[in-house]
């Protein structure tokens, strides 16, 4: 099963997307913390499969890319506000796997996940087009 760890420092935002997945029932555990350093620790203590990280705090902080070499296997969505869309270099500079806007749907977010689980795996083209709406290249 699939455990989720959303960065965010908002409280107010962190708690309501925590509560919104763990209500989900789609995961094994939601857990939740206010930055990358107190993630990075969590990761040592706990299998986490995905991180939901504030995009602002992902392109803020090298942290991220040693928290991915120490966790290859980790799936990164990058939660943004609701003004703009990644391109697909950002979104790989920064780390990411997928990306959801703040302000989306529990379900969207849940295929966020979803399509960082497969991305991370590196899967072939063919196979990233059968499954993902935006095909390869686009991520």
């Amino acid at each position: 099963m699939t455990t989720v760890l959303i960065v965010d420092p908002n409280e107010e935002t962190r708690l309501a997307l925590e509560a919104q997945l763990a209500e989900s029932n789609q995961f094994e555990r939601v857990l939740s913390c206010v930055d990358l350093h107190v993630a990075g620790r969590f990761l040592t203590d706990k299998k986490i499969t995905v991180i939901l990280l504030d995009a602002q705090q992902a392109a803020q902080s090298a942290l991220l890319h040693q928290i991915k070499e120490s966790n290859p296997e980790l799936g990164v969505v990058l939660v943004r506000d609701a003004g703009g869309v990644l391109d697909a270099a950002t979104l790989q500079s920064l780390g990411g796997h997928a990306q959801a806007s703040r302000l989306a749907a529990p379900m969207e977010i849940i295929a966020s996940v979803a399509k960082a689980l497969v991305v991370r795996l590196k899967p072939s083209s063919r196979i990233l087009g059968k499954f993902l709406k935006d095909g390869p290249g686009k991520f």
